[in-house]
């Protein structure tokens, strides 16, 4: 499997990310609920279009986006745009949004935050007890651990 297939399954798998803007001089995240799709080499956040969050991106389209879930981490950097593109709405829709906006994906306080990823750097390691047992290995034996697979990749 590709590095770059890799980044996407993790996108999917993990889904919530910490959404990282600039505000000012400063850095700003935030817990966000993220759509995938590798089709189009975009993830697409749904948010209201009255949040903070949309000018910070007006004013610095660059964003972070981190993923981390047991041993799996996935650090993404991209541009983004807020859509209010209705049809777009529509087409990355969850289910799981319908419980932010009860009057689904017609209610026009709905925008899109669209992140063309620019660069991404996944670790993807054991968890849980077979960590545990390679770093008991790595230092019965003097030797590093191996603690999965980690690689910088070009989106």
């Amino acid at each position: 499997m590709s590095d770059t297939k890799r980044v996407w399954e993790m996108i999917d798998a993990i889904d919530i990310c910490m959404f990282v803007t600039k505000r000012g001089d400063d850095m700003h995240g935030r817990p966000m609920s993220t759509i995938g799709r590798e089709e189009d080499g975009r993830i697409y956040l749904l948010t209201d279009k009255s949040a903070v969050k949309d000018d910070e991106v007006e004013d610095d389209p660059n964003v972070y986006l981190g993923f981390s879930r047991g041993s799996q981490h996935l650090s993404v950097n991209g541009t983004a745009v807020v859509s209010h593109d209705r049809a777009l709405v529509k087409r990355v829709w969850t289910p799981s949004a319908q419980a932010f906006w009860p009057n689904g994906p017609d209610d026009p306080n709905i925008v899109a935050i669209v992140v063309t990823p620019s660069a991404a750097e996944y670790w993807d390691g054991p968890s849980g007890i077979i960590a545990g047992v390679k770093m008991a290995f790595a230092v019965a034996t003097g030797s590093p651990p191996d603690m999965g697979r980690n690689a910088k990749v070009q989106m």
